[in-house]
């Protein structure tokens, strides 16, 4: 893996625009174990510019995130939204 820049680390963390929770989540996390994300995409085979994109403007699908997030040590689940009583 790929040695830890903290300012880099720093600059992509900064810049993480897709307002998706889960994908935002996903690259906090990402920054708070340092993990980069070219070191990311080459572990769950994806192009470095797939991430990129999912950081910036697009939408991971399910199974591609669910793996992101696996890697990461984390395990993505539905869970009922119950509504309060009024």
């Amino acid at each position: 893996m790929k040695e830890w820049n903290k300012r880099r680390g720093d600059f992509t963390y900064k810049r993480i625009t897709n307002n998706n929770p889960i994908v935002r989540f996903m690259f906090e996390e990402m920054h708070r174990q340092q993990i980069h994300e070219c070191d990311m995409s080459e572990r769950m085979g994806f192009h470095r510019d797939t991430l990129r994109g999912w950081r910036t403007r697009y939408q991971p699908r399910v199974t591609d995130l669910e793996d992101c997030l696996n890697f990461l040590g984390y395990k993505l689940s539905i869970v009922r939204q119950y509504k309060k009583d009024r």
